[in-house]
């Protein structure tokens, strides 16, 4: 004949609580971890290098990539200004601000505190 468990086990309802709270311990290191992610791309970012000073005329060179933009203001006839600014839009939130400026091929979108962008073209 085999032993029939106390139906109040004290081993057995102690690991069915570490076991919850283990469960809930990983849920919220990802709720953080998850947070934290989410702050890192929507949260407020600072402009990188001269990009909130730009204005239409200005040209400038873009040192970072081209998802991380890092942007140095440069003279026109510097061999090292790649673009030409040709609008900037304040509190613009997309390039889509950029979609009715003649002769645009690209945008600085900057979303935060400062949020602008900057309309620019080809300075070739």
């Amino acid at each position: 004949m085999s032993a029939i468990p106390p139906l109040n086990d004290p081993l057995a309802s102690t690991s069915d609580a570490h076991r919850k709270r283990n469960r809930l311990v990983l849920l919220g290191l990802v709720v953080v971890v998850a947070g934290l992610g989410a702050f890192s791309v929507f949260g407020p970012h600072d402009s990188k290098g001269d990009a909130e000073t730009l204005k239409a005329g200005d040209c400038f060179q873009n040192t970072g990539t081209s998802n991380d933009a890092e942007v140095e203001k440069r003279g026109c006839t510097d061999s090292r200004a790649d673009y030409k600014v040709l609008k900037t839009v304040k509190d613009g939130v997309t390039g889509l601000a950029c979609s009715d400026v003649t002769g645009a091929t690209g945008s600085l979108t900057q979303v935060g505190a400062e949020s602008f962008v900057v309309c620019f073209k080809d300075n070739k």
